[in-house]
């Protein structure tokens, strides 16, 4: 019997051993500081001799649940900003390139138009030889140029 109550006398001196260690635990002092290079640190022991810190209480419980929806949403509507960067980088991208091509294709029209403005026409058929063409040739050929210079340089 003797046995029995030194044991549950023992039980009950650790788990108030316990206790009293959990609540110091809980209310235990945090300090900010900073060092020589300027970082900032929070401890829970005191900053090292020489460098001054203050004593500040130690931060809530966090409800998780609640910062992880947060994350997410946040996280949603980072990944939909640069979805939107990325679609408008995009279309800049080709804009710019369709105004290459479009440049391109004008000059290369006003090439054409230049080349039948000139007094003799030479072309060269199919069989590869060569042949001047009439001046009614050549009228048709510069409207139907100046048209295409119209259509491709505005």
């Amino acid at each position: 019997m003797h046995k029995k109550k030194s044991l549950n006398h023992n039980l009950i001196l650790i788990s108030l051993v316990c206790l009293l260690g959990i609540s110091t635990s809980i209310s235990a002092k945090m300090y900010k500081w900073i060092d020589a290079e300027g970082n900032t640190h929070y401890t829970q022991s005191p900053p090292p001799d020489g460098i001054e810190g203050e004593s500040i209480k130690p931060p809530t419980r966090v409800d998780t649940e609640s910062a992880v929806k947060a994350l997410d949403k946040q996280k949603q509507a980072t990944d939909k900003l640069r979805e939107g960067r990325i679609t408008a980088k995009e279309e800049k991208q080709k804009a710019e390139e369709d105004a290459l091509a479009q440049l391109q294709e004008c000059e290369q029209a006003k090439k054409r138009l230049a080349s039948y403005q000139r007094p003799r026409v030479n072309i060269i058929n199919e069989d590869g030889s060569q042949r001047t063409i009439p001046e009614e040739e050549r009228q048709a050929e510069i409207k139907k140029s100046q048209a295409y210079v119209d259509k491709a340089c505005n």
